[in-house]
Parts: C-alpha cells; sequence; structure tokens
C-alpha cells in the first residue's frame, strides 16, 4: 500500500460519521452474538435434558459434542472466507459472482463435512473406544454421536448461509431461524428423551435425533429464505469454468482459517493435558475459570462478522477511508468489550465460593487467580478475535493469522506452559499466566500487521 495512506489506529478523521459508523456495526454484531449463544445453546439443551438419565448420559452427550465441534469448527472456515468474498461482491453490487461465491462455498461445506462425518456415523463405538471412554458411556454415546456427526454438515452449510446473511448486512434473518430451532430442539429432546406421549422413549438417543431434525430444518429454512426472499440471488449448480476461477480464491483465503482453527483446538487441548498432569485441582479449576470466561467472551462475538460485513463491503467498492474509519470504530468497541470482560471476570473471580459452593477451598483459590490472569488479557483477547478473524480476512490477509497463531501458541505459550508448569513445577498459575502470554504476543503482531494496511485488498 502506498505510504501515503494514513495509519488506521491514528486517523484524525476516525470519529467522523461516528454514528452510522456505530449503527452499522451494531446492525450485524448484536444479532450476531445473541444467535452465538443460541447457537451455542443445541448442545447445552442435550445436556441439561438428558441430566435425568444420569452422569454417564451427561458424559456421553458431552464428549460426542467436542468430537464433533472440531470438524464444525475446522470448515466454519469455509463460512468466514466466503463472507469476505460475499461482502466484496455485496459492495461493489455485483449479485451475479455473489450467487455464485455462496452456492459454492454452501456446497463445499456439505461435501467438505459430509466426507470428515462419515467415520463418525460409520464407526462411533471404535471411536469411542479410542479416545478412551468408559463402557457405559459408549453403549449411551454411540447412538448420539452417530445422529450428532449427521448433523455437522448441516451445521457447517448453515454457518455459510449463514455468513451470506452477515455480509450483505442482514443478521436478524439467521438469528430468527437459529432462535427459533433452538426452540425446536429443546421441546424435540424432552419429548424424545422422556418419551412423553405419544412419542417414544428414546433417551440420549433421543437428543441426538431432535438435533438432526431441528438442524435440518434451520439448514432448509435458511437456504428457502436467502433464495426466495432476494430476488437477485440464484441457486444453480456451479460451473467447471466458475469452480476454476472461483474455487482456488476461496480456497486460498479459507484454509489459513481453517487451520488456524484446528490449531486452536489441539493446542487447547495440550493447555487440558498440562493441568491434567498438575493434578485434579488444577484441572478443575482450569475448568471452572473456562467457563467463567466463555461467559463474556460470547458476549464479544459479533464484532468479528460486522467486520467481514462492513470493511469487506467497503473495500469492494474500493472506499478504503470507510474501510479504515469502520476498522477504527470496531478496534475501540473491541479495547471496550475487553476492559468490560475484565472488570467482569474480577468481580466473578470474587462470586466463585458462591457459583461453586461444594467445590473444595484448594481449588476456589487456584481458580480465583486464574480468572484474574485471565481477566488481565482480556482487551488482547477481544481484539484478537476481532482483527484474526475479522478485519484482516475481510481483506483476505488469512496466512498472517496463521502465522500469528503457530508463533503466540506453538513458539511461546505452549513452551513456557510445559516448562514452567511441568519440568520446573512451579504452579499451575504459571500455566495461566503462559495462555496470558500467548495472547498478549498474538495482539502486537495483529496490531502491526493492522498498521501495516495489507488487510486493505479487493478480492
Amino acid at each position: 500500500m502506498p505510504e501515503a495512506i494514513p495509519n488506521f489506529l491514528n486517523s484524525s478523521n476516525s470519529l467522523n460519521s461516528s454514528t452510522s459508523s456505530y449503527r452499522e456495526i451494531y446492525k450485524v454484531a448484536v444479532p450476531v452474538s445473541l444467535e452465538a449463544v443460541f447457537q451455542a445453546s443445541f448442545s447445552l439443551v442435550d445436556q441439561i435434558v438428558v441430566g435425568v438419565l444420569g452422569a454417564s448420559a451427561v458424559a456421553a452427550v458431552g464428549l460426542s459434542n467436542n468430537i464433533s465441534l472440531i470438524l464444525t469448527l475446522l470448515y466454519s472456515a469455509i463460512g468466514t472466507g466466503s463472507g469476505a468474498l460475499i461482502a466484496q461482491a455485496y459492495g461493489r453490487k455485483d449479485m451475479a459472482e455473489l450467487s455464485r461465491i455462496a452456492v459454492i462455498g454452501q456446497v463445499a461445506a456439505l461435501v467438505l463435512g459430509g466426507l470428515t462425518a462419515l467415520p463418525l456415523i460409520l464407526f462411533p463405538t471404535p471411536i469411542l473406544k479410542l479416545i478412551g471412554a468408559q463402557p457405559d458411556v459408549v453403549e449411551m454415546g454411540a447412538g448420539y454421536l452417530r445422529l450428532f456427526a449427521a448433523a455437522a454438515p448441516l451445521m457447517v452449510m448453515s454457518a455459510v448461509t449463514t455468513a451470506a446473511f452477515r455480509s450483505m448486512s442482514d443478521a436478524r434473518t439467521p438469528m430468527a431461524i437459529t432462535m427459533a430451532a433452538m426452540a425446536l430442539n429443546t421441546v424435540l429432546a424432552v419429548l424424545l428423551v422422556l418419551g412423553i406421549s405419544p412419542f417414544p422413549k428414546l433417551g440420549v438417543i433421543g437428543a441426538g435425533l431432535a438435533t438432526l431434525i431441528s438442524q435440518l430444518i434451520r439448514c432448509a429454512a435458511l437456504l428457502t429464505v436467502l433464495y426466495a426472499s432476494r430476488k437477485e440471488m440464484k441457486w444453480r449448480r456451479p460451473t467447471r469454468s466458475e469452480l476454476q476461477r472461483i474455487g482456488p480464491h476461496l480456497f486460498g483465503v479459507t484454509y489459513p482459517i481453517a487451520l488456524s482453527e484446528l490449531l486452536w483446538g489441539t493446542s487447547t487441548f495440550v493447555y487440558t493435558f498440562v493441568f491434567t498432569h498438575l493434578g485434579t485441582v488444577a484441572l478443575a479449576a482450569s475448568q471452572i475459570v473456562t467457563t467463567v470466561e466463555n461467559l463474556f467472551i460470547v458476549a464479544a462475538t459479533g464484532l468479528a462478522p460486522a467486520a467481514v460485513a462492513a470493511v469487506g463491503q467497503a473495500l469492494g467498492r474500493e472506499a478504503v477511508s470507510r474501510a479504515k474509519k469502520l476498522a477504527g470504530v470496531l478496534l475501540r468497541l473491541s479495547l471496550i468489550a475487553g476492559l468490560i470482560f475484565t472488570a467482569g471476570l474480577i468481580v466473578g473471580g470474587f462470586l466463585l465460593p458462591l457459583i461453586y459452593p461444594r467445590v473444595g477451598r484448594d481449588v476456589l483459590q487456584l481458580a480465583f487467580w486464574g480468572a484474574i490472569i485471565v481477566a488481565l488479557v482480556q482487551p488482547a483477547k477481544v481484539v484478537n478475535s476481532y482483527l484474526g478473524s475479522g478485519l484482516l480476512p475481510s481483506g483476505g490477509d488469512t496466512k498472517f493469522v496463521l502465522l500469528t497463531h503457530v508463533v503466540s501458541s506453538y513458539l511461546i505459550g505452549l513452551p513456557v506452559a510445559g516448562i514452567f508448569g511441568i519440568a520446573l513445577k512451579i504452579g499451575a498459575w504459571t500455566v495461566f499466566a503462559a495462555r496470558g502470554l500467548e495472547e498478549i504476543v498474538k495482539a502486537v503482531m495483529l496490531i502491526l500487521r493492522a498498521r501495516t494496511g495489507n488487510w486493505q485488498r479487493k478480492l
């Protein structure tokens, strides 16, 4: 980029037209955050409903959800990549190209998601045994895992379709459809798990069937509304020339995000392994901190899709100054949200004895200091989510996002956790500190990258 373009972090014009900028961002960010809460509720509802069947049922549902989550995260990256391309096409009012990108992204999500889910559908029992599940959990979980895995490709296709809505500045429609699907899932799970007449009592399998049915209806509703309510959107089988032209471009934007998600899931598992190695107290404390932190993080999930939609549209119509202004507004919102989360987590740390009254004092003490450490890096964590999943992908700068994760996690965070936590046995608090250091390093790298303007590209 030419040096004449000012740094978006320091632009003196960033406050101009602030009202319209904030309105444009809130229009996408707030519904997306609400939708994320409802989408996360699918697995939570299943766990709550099967709770009446005992601990083994809860463990079976939780373990199956964790296995399928990796698949969903991996291919949901197609939604982010196609969303960036769709936003730019929408910005330049090229609806024919927008339709082509949406169809190719949806087909890719369905095919890749289906191929990956196939082993889980065909061999759920050996897979559960392989990861060490107890016999009673395997017996209960096999049927649920098969059904939940069958729903995973539908979830991924829905993620791409939802990204298309958001990239056209319509986040309310997918939010409403997801809310309705979650309500349907809840009702069906109760009826099928408990066997309320005239429905059969299916137990854990009933929860899986409820998820499959509700996700199928959700996916069908999203596709129907997208193509029926927008006359400019056309569904048709992509030609070979379109696949050859758009496919590599979509792959180039998407695969770094998919790898980054995969590495993130792996690093999370490694951190859990380190806590496990340090003992039950450390593991329990880490799970408490993660659970409390996630309550805050989900509230900021809308900032990244808002960046993909708003900034991507501006880049598509070559309004670079507008894109930089929106980027600055989103950065300020990220920092404000991070500071609010910092305060909330600190308060939450003091409330842990009330939230977990039956947990031992040693666990609560470690969880308190873990919450304090995690709280201090919340501004960096929210900024990382916005820059890494929103601003940089909006201009196709996804390879650098992958690089930041490799450096911050695998070259710094995890080695520090292993050395100080396991080798030197200084204490579990050093593992919390290592995760915090990872977020700080990543934030520095992403902010420096954003300052270069490499994300200000037309795709």
